[in-house]
């Protein structure tokens, strides 16, 4: 903050009235000095006034009234610039009210006497000598007078010695006080002076920052040349406890601490008690930035030589700082590229050829580090020496050389330019830039090896090689190319490359122009080039441009490999893809897409053609008796058959197994029935000239024309899949034509429609799931029961033996499987909130098994109902396994895994039974009915199921006993050591509802 100018007065001339002039030794009486005297006075009127006064009261007004008056004559007094008479008139007027105050309040009784202080006090304080001298006769008035006006009783005679004391008090102390006063009011005028002398130097020093602080480093003053280096007003610094070091950088401040061996906030207190030389600081401006200062700091002491702060003052040396600066980089810059330079070693000589400077990264490698001083001679080899001294002694002239030696610690090759540099004061001098290439001429080297490399593997390489101008003119070819082209070099060379091309073949062309638009990217194609014995050679090119410098041309390099043996082999892939690779006719892929093909076309230009399914009979017993070579051999027999019935423009494929396929491409409903029939006679007359169970081997064949599948609305596939088992039911060796009217057909159409049926069951959700219980032949409890499937078709639950053969056919079982598992795992939840032992048995399709509908909803139901997996028990039957092991025990594997049990239903049914049983993995066998429902009666069926049973407990699996219908049967399959048994006698199937009223009624009323 800037403190207020103090002037010096100037002597003031008489006043009108004849007053003195003010006194500049004496303080000017102002209102806040003068109210702590008012204020006692005051009181000093009030005691009087209520202190009894008996006969003197007469008089007591006065008191207040001479009070008043002298209060006046004060105000006056202080409102008043200069001295005049009328200041001491207010304070010898209060001694006469102080007289009265003390006759009215009781004489010499009265303790108001004490403020006759109160006047000599002021006057000591503000008025002259002669006014404190008039005021000591005042003094000795007020307690004298009354004693000799009105004398005895009120006043005593002794209270003479009361007015000595004051008398003296006033004529010895006030006097004292007065010269006191006065000479501290001299020295503050003279401060004042001197503060306002100092801030006018302050103001005025613009260029040079002065900065005050005080001990405790708190700046107190800041020059208006701090403010124009720093940008800091002053009333933001001054009075804001703003520390000096505030202003500097922190790491310079902590640096000096360090250096002194004090605390940081101690740095400059210390600098200045030392009166250390000036050093430059940066200080903080206010946008940030930084400015350098030259800073001196001196100690600030008081009269008695204490220290009261230190003072600062700056001179800005940014711009000398910055050059000083500017110029250590460039320094430092030219000897970090001296001594950086890669690989190179520079030495400055003078002509004595003495080493006067060294730099350069090479100069440590080859051990010349510290060699300032050292003469040449040195630091290099004779026979170096001897051809560098001519180099020097030519720089010395004027003239720069160069020269490739070898030298220094690691003998390595230099290549060395000596360059003149001009004279100085200390004479002329010559700078050597060795320079080390040894690496480069040995990458020299090496590129020489690589060329020779190149140039034999191109010779050697096993695969053709051309070098081609970027027009495909050949510049170059190997061995491999003339071999495979049928030409030699002498003829290639400086020839189209093209020339070796087949006739009209473009694709070099466009190959080398791809080449030459992406420059060093390799870029292939397909080509084929023609030998002069009229071969025709399939290639690969692989080419790049290879851009050259400007010493050497483009070229493109060219890779040609024979592809012939690997295009052949594709190409056969590609057969093996679309065929059969047994019999070569088309497969089930080409097949569909051919079909695909022909009933586009039928759309366009109307329906069209005919479809025969062909499946052999009795082939199975072919396969179990003769063998699958046999098997094979009946095959590819039945496919020549085929082909040779049928015309070129006709598909015929085998689809799998010994089922066939032929696409009549252009034949109505009679004549696609010829074929058949022709294809039924000629397969029995065929099977009859062979041998064993092949002589039984005959052909079942389904016909359906595309305008019957169209106007059924039906895929043509299934069609024609079912009107062939259609002909299978009919007794097999014969033909079943599906009509274009579908009731003419009772079985084909009784098919389509539970298929439709089966479909619309589905979407509607028709399906209903019906549980029979399992009986603990050991507990005899039931936790277990087995999952059956209805169809609710209006007041009619259809059993499964009515559709699910046909689900089979038309390949719904998957979906009907997939919803059959969704519920039953909810269902499973539910009976396991109410049992928690409970097990379910669902049944499974052969088709489903593997399938991933059926195996994701397996997995995803689990998880989302949170049933355990081991209460979930698969069904597969012996004859769904027997359909492919392989796949079958694939999905067990991954069932089980999950913790789910599987069951081998009608176990006994099949001709390979224990086969199953020793290669799937099962934990529960499913003895067929067929053993357990005449038990009681058949000595043998008893004997199979016991032998069933032993078997399974051998192998550590749980034997369940189906067609349990009479407590005869579940007496003795308990006997024979059954663990489960199921039928009517146990329990017929039920829905949820009633099975948990029946079963569970325990967990039902506890739930």
């Amino acid at each position: 903050m800037k403190r207020p100018t103090v002037r010096a007065a100037a002597p003031a001339a008489p006043s009108v009235t004849g007053a003195p002039p003010l006194d500049p030794s004496r303080p000017r009486a102002t209102s806040r000095a003068a109210a702590p005297f008012v204020l006692t006075g005051l009181i000093g009127v009030l005691i009087a006034l209520v202190t009894p006064h008996g006969d003197r009261g007469d008089h007591a007004w006065l008191v207040p009234v001479c009070y008043a008056v002298a209060l006046v004559y004060l105000g006056i007094s202080l409102r008043r610039d200069r001295r005049t008479w009328v200041d001491p008139v207010g304070p010898w007027l209060s001694f006469l009210a102080i007289m009265v105050a003390r006759d009215v309040s009781g004489g010499s009784a009265s303790p108001l006497g004490a403020l006759v202080a109160i006047p000599s006090l002021w006057l000591a304080l503000t008025g002259t000598r002669r006014d404190v001298w008039v005021s000591s006769g005042l003094t000795l008035v007020v307690f004298v007078a009354p004693i000799l006006v009105i004398g005895p009783p009120l006043y005593s005679p002794t209270d003479w010695l009361h007015g000595l004391m004051w008398t003296l008090v006033t004529v010895f102390i006030a006097p004292e006080i007065h010269r006191v006063v006065g000479r501290v009011h001299r020295e503050s005028a003279r401060a004042r002076e001197a503060h306002a002398e100092v801030a006018g130097v302050m103001r005025a020093a613009h260029l040079s920052s002065i900065i005050a602080s005080d001990t405790h480093g708190v700046i107190t003053s800041f020059s208006r040349g701090a403010e124009l280096l720093l940008g800091h007003r002053c009333e933001h610094i001054v009075g804001a406890a703003v520390r000096r070091e505030a202003l500097h950088d922190p790491a310079e401040i902590f640096a000096a601490a360090t250096e002194l061996g004090v605390r940081p906030h101690e740095v400059f207190a210390e600098l200045a008690r030392r009166d250390a030389p000036p050093r430059t600081w940066a200080q903080l401006r206010a946008d940030g930035t930084w400015a350098y200062v030259r800073l001196a700091l001196t100690e600030l002491r008081d009269e008695q030589g204490r220290v009261t702060g230190c003072l600062g003052i700056a001179i800005d040396s940014t711009a000398s700082v910055e050059a000083e600066r500017a110029v250590a980089r460039s320094e430092a810059t030219l000897r970090a590229v001296l001594q950086h330079l890669p690989d190179t070693t520079v030495l400055m000589l003078d002509e004595d050829l003495t080493v006067v400077a060294v730099g350069g990264e090479g100069a440590v490698t080859q051990g010349f580090t510290g060699a300032e001083g050292h003469p040449l001679a040195e630091l290099v080899k004779p026979d170096s020496l001897d051809a560098l001294t001519p180099l020097v002694r030519g720089a010395f002239d004027g003239v720069e050389g160069t020269a490739e030696l070898r030298g220094g610690r690691t003998d390595a090759a230099h290549e060395v330019t000596v360059t003149p540099l001009l004279p100085g004061e200390d004479g002329r001098r010559a700078l050597v830039i060795a320079r080390d290439v040894s690496r480069e001429r040995a990458h020299e080297r090496e590129v020489l090896r690589a060329k020779e490399r190149a140039e034999r593997l191109l010779s050697d390489a096993p695969y053709g090689v051309a070098l081609l101008t970027p027009d495909g003119v050949v510049l170059d070819v190997n061995e491999a190319l003339c071999t495979m082209v049928g030409r030699p070099a002498g003829t290639l060379v400086g020839t189209p490359f093209a020339a070796v091309a087949c006739p009209k073949d473009t694709t070099l062309r466009e190959h080398l122009r791809a080449a030459r638009e992406a420059p060093g990217t390799r870029v292939e194609a397909d080509w084929s080039l023609a030998t002069p014995q009229g071969r025709e050679v399939h290639t690969l090119l692989s080419s790049r441009l290879v851009v050259g410098d400007e010493d050497t041309d483009d070229l493109v390099l060219v890779n040609v490999v024979d592809v012939s043996e690997r295009r052949r082999y594709e190409q056969r892939l590609a057969h093996l893809a679309d065929h059969d690779e047994l019999t070569g006719l088309a497969n089930r892929r080409r097949f569909d897409e051919e079909l695909t093909r022909h009933l586009e076309r039928c759309r366009r230009h109307g329906p069209d053609g005919a479809l025969l399914m062909i499946d052999l009979d009795n082939f199975k017993e072919v396969n179990d008796t003769l063998g699958h070579a046999a098997g094979d051999q009946l095959i590819v027999s039945t496919a020549q058959l085929l082909r040779s019935r049928v015309r070129s423009t006709d598909v015929v494929a085998r689809l799998g197994g010994d089922e066939f396929a032929v696409l009549l491409v252009d034949a109505d409903r009679v004549a696609a029935e010829a074929v058949a029939h022709s294809i039924v006679d000629r397969v029995r007359e065929h099977a009859a000239t062979l041998e064993g169970s092949r002589r039984r081997v005959t052909a079942s064949v389904g016909v359906v024309t595309v305008r019957a599948a169209h106007d059924h609305d039906v895929d043509i596939l299934a069609l024609a899949d079912m009107t062939m088992y259609d002909a299978k039911d009919a007794g097999r060796d014969g033909v079943v034509v599906l009509d274009e009217d579908a009731r003419r057909q009772p079985r084909t159409g009784a098919r389509m429609a539970w298929k439709r049926r089966i479909e619309d069951a589905l979407e509607d959700g028709a399906f209903e799931l019906h549980l029979q219980p399992i009986l603990d032949l050991r507990s005899g409890e039931i936790h277990s029961a087995e999952v059956l499937l209805r169809l609710a078709d209006a007041d009619e639950l259809v059993p499964p033996g009515r559709f699910l053969d046909v689900a089979e056919q038309s390949g719904l079982m998957p979906a009907l499987d997939t919803w059959v598992v969704e519920r039953a795992l909810g269902l499973l939840a539910s009976l396991r909130r109410l049992d928690p032992l409970f097990r379910l048995e669902v049944n499974l399709s052969g088709h489903s098994i593997g399938d991933d509908r059926v195996e994701r909803a397996l997995v995803e139901g689990l998880r989302r109902h949170d049933v355990e997996p081991s209460a979930l028990i698969l069904e597969i039957t012996e004859t769904a396994a027997v359909a492919d092991v392989e796949r079958a025990r694939e999905f067990a594997d991954r069932m089980t895994a999950l913790g789910c049990r599987f069951a081998l239903d009608d176990f006994g049914a099949g001709f390979g039974s224990f086969y199953y049983l020793k290669h799937l993995v099962f934990d529960y066998v499913k003895i067929d009915g067929e053993f357990v429902a005449n038990c009681h009666r058949s000595g043998i069926d008893r004997t199979i199921l016991r032998s069933i049973v032993g078997i399974a407990r051998d192998l550590g699996k749980q034997t369940v006993a189906e067609f349990v219908a009479e407590p005869a049967i579940l007496e003795i399959v308990g006997a024979e050591g059954v663990d489960l048994a199921q039928g009517y006698d146990v329990g017929r199937p039920t829905t949820y509802d009633d099975f948990v009223a029946r079963y569970l009624p325990g967990a039902a009323t506890a739930a």
